[in-house]
């Protein structure tokens, strides 16, 4: 976030135009995000989509363990 400035998740959120809440839960694993929602944070973080998604799988598979 620092790249962009952006100081908190709410302003993050505001600039993706989704809630808090959202962008928490697609942080956090707890979400499944819409596509276009990854595109968008991607696009934001000037990152792949596959890398949000692929760091997503390799969180998920750590906890299973």
């Amino acid at each position: 976030m620092a790249k962009k400035k952006i100081s908190t998740q709410k302003e993050l959120a505001d600039m993706l135009g989704i809630s808090k809440n959202q962008l928490s839960n697609i942080l956090s694993d707890r979400f499944n995000p819409i596509k276009s929602n990854v595109i968008e944070l991607a696009n934001f973080l000037n990152v792949s989509p596959l890398e949000i998604i692929e760091d997503k799988k390799e969180s998920n598979e750590l906890h299973r363990k």
